[in-house]
């Protein structure tokens, strides 16, 4: 037990004379006048030895130390002269909080660890007390501008004229856009498909089959030689139909119909046996 209590005593007196060698001293921010939001700095210099090195993974780490202090940020630059190694650790700090009255907080006294051969070197920053105070005391005149409580200021309104204008302009441009489709897809093509011959055929011959007419008959088949004429340009008959149909890709079936057709008129108009063909 001797020799072990000797030991641990010589290693406790061995890493203080190492700590010893690191030097820490701090310039700390003005100790009074914070409120509620205010940041402020605390630079601390540390100076080690050559063969000690500062453990960056152990230094101080962003979060909320307490109900009135939290560390924002931390930033650490390192530089030599010599044999030693100067280490710049500024500790950015804000108050997230404002109390009813002065009170006296304290910054928190911050832990380095170094590193020597095998053995670690702790050292700590010494605290250093700051004083906050609330934004407006308890009670407050009753006069205009110093209640307790004051309503939000409404929000700058942003002119949204331009915008407006825009907007008017692109809307305006699209809806030309779709008029000017729909017209080109639906009017035209529409317009030239009731103004076609048999289309307009198709719709008096429909006329005559619901009227019932007595030479419903006849009428119909001058609305398809219309249609025809008008396609050919020129005035069809049962003995130039066949040139007629040779310059024009229909189908094969279609063309015997119309031959069908130009011989069942003949017989309607000129040969009298017109009853026979509409049976």
């Amino acid at each position: 037990m001797t020799y072990l209590a000797f030991g641990f005593g010589f290693f406790l007196w061995a890493s203080a004379g190492l700590a010893d060698d690191i030097e820490i001293s701090a310039q700390n921010p003005r100790p009074f006048g914070y409120v509620i939001g205010d940041v402020f700095e605390q630079e601390l210099l540390l100076s080690a030895k050559a063969g000690q090195t500062l453990d960056q993974k152990q230094l101080p780490k962003p979060g909320r130390l307490n109900a009135w202090l939290e560390l924002r940020n931390l930033t650490l630059n390192e530089s030599s002269n010599g044999d030693t190694t100067t280490y710049r650790v500024k500790l950015r700090y804000q108050l997230p909080n404002a109390p009813v009255a002065v009170r006296v907080i304290e910054l928190p006294a911050q832990r380095f660890v170094f590193t020597s051969g095998r053995r670690p070197i702790e050292i700590k920053s010494t605290e250093w007390p700051i004083t906050i105070g609330p934004l407006t005391p308890d009670e407050v005149l009753a006069r205009d501008g110093l209640e307790a409580m004051r309503a939000d200021a409404p929000p700058r309104l942003i002119d949204t004229t331009g915008v407006k204008q825009r907007l008017t302009w692109y809307a305006a441009a699209l809806a030309a856009l779709l008029l000017y489709w729909c017209y080109r897809y639906f009017g035209i093509p529409y317009l030239n498909r009731q103004r076609r011959p048999f289309t307009q055929a198709y719709r008096e011959v429909d006329k005559l089959a619901r009227g019932a007419e007595p030479n419903a008959y006849q009428r119909a088949l001058e609305q398809l030689h219309r249609a025809l004429n008008e396609t050919a340009g020129k005035s069809l008959f049962v003995d130039n139909i066949d040139p007629f149909l040779a310059n024009r890709p229909i189908p094969p079936g279609l063309a015997v119909m119309t031959r069908e057709f130009f011989q069942a008129s003949r017989n309607e108009f000129f040969a009298g046996g017109g009853a026979n063909q509409r049976q």
